[in-house]
């Protein structure tokens, strides 16, 4: 028996792995881990204290005439 033969029978399935697909997968992972921490911050901004009531109204002259 060669040692080529016996070198590729040892091999598990998972042993031989493609440098690209893993560099797709990792920068996969950390685009969605960017969009979720971005969709937590937005999040964490809309539900601040300073934000949970309606902004007062502005204080500005009517578009037109009171019609009473």
């Amino acid at each position: 028996m060669d040692r080529a033969a016996s070198a590729q029978r040892g091999r598990h399935r998972g042993a031989h792995r493609d440098p690209l697909g893993v560099t797709f997968t990792a920068l996969w992972g950390l685009g969605n881990l960017a969009a979720l921490v971005l969709l937590g911050t937005a999040a964490q901004h809309q539900l601040g204290t300073e934000h949970q009531f309606a902004a007062p109204p502005a204080h500005a002259l009517p578009d037109r005439a009171p019609t009473a």
